[in-house]
């Protein structure tokens, strides 16, 4: 039987950063176990910008849950079939991509849940519960209790409504897209800009207030790192696998091309 809380909700709840990544290049149900054993909380299968075949995905994430380390999937949009699907065979949160609204929150966030306190469809069981006899309702009532639902800010007018977008009922974290709010402010890549770093204490604010949390992604330099968790960041993704591959590869090929041959 799962544990009341999550090891993610309960690092979060002490008040603890959570590290994540972003799976676009993985294909293997071992991502969960050897993330975990790297000291990370969470990642998310993104199908937004990968082509991870979704049987693969599924398996990705119930993987996940038996190493202790949270699922999630970044949907392709804010719709209620993708998102009810992903959180059905095994994701345990979904990542909202370019939230703007309260009442755009609010779709998502019943999107994620299963009656009352939303519309998914009841399934014959829960498979993030396990595979034990449990009364249906006990599985659900857990579930909606462990969802974690993320609303992406990535945008100036997301930042502008962050405290409406932070008081939505059954909304748990924002979370600031870096890459697309820079795009959106005309300020490309610019993580550091001081424009960012307003949006960033304006999305921390407005979660605080409300008793939730405040994540981010897509920033490059560990300064700018330090400078956001400072604000109050505490889900972040760290970055990519496919990032993360290329960059070690490059640092190895340059010390053994530059080892002398003779």
């Amino acid at each position: 039987m799962p544990p009341e809380m999550t090891p993610m909700r309960q690092r979060l709840a002490a008040g603890q950063v959570v590290l994540g990544l972003n799976a676009r290049h993985s294909r293997t149900s071992e991502i969960g176990a050897i993330l975990a054993s790297c000291g990370y909380s969470w990642f998310f299968v993104d199908n937004e910008h990968s082509p991870i075949p979704t049987g693969t995905a599924y398996e990705m994430c119930l993987g996940a849950i038996r190493a202790g380390i949270t699922p999630f999937a970044r949907a392709r949009s804010n719709d209620a079939a993708e998102i009810s699907s992903w959180l059905n065979n095994g994701a345990m949160g979904i990542f909202v991509p370019h939230v703007n609204s309260p009442e755009e929150a609010a779709n998502a966030a019943r999107a994620a849940r299963y009656p009352p306190a939303g519309v998914m469809a009841a399934p014959g069981l829960v498979p993030q519960y396990g595979y034990d006899r449990v009364p249906l309702p006990e599985a659900t009532e857990w579930f909606n209790d462990n969802v974690t639902v993320v609303a992406m800010i990535e945008s100036a007018e997301a930042v502008a409504n962050a405290e409406a977008i932070a008081a939505v009922e059954g909304i748990d974290a924002l979370f600031v897209g870096a890459s697309d709010l820079t795009y959106d402010m005309g300020i490309n890549s610019q993580y550091g800009h001081e424009r960012v770093l307003a949006a960033v204490e304006t999305v921390c604010r407005a979660t605080r207030a409300v008793g939730k949390v405040a994540g981010m992604g897509g920033i490059r330099e560990d300064r700018d790192w330090a400078r956001y968790v400072a604000c109050g960041m505490r889900l972040l993704l760290t970055e990519n696998d496919l990032s993360l591959l290329t960059a070690r590869a490059r640092e190895r090929a340059t010390f053994f091309n530059g080892l002398p041959a003779d």
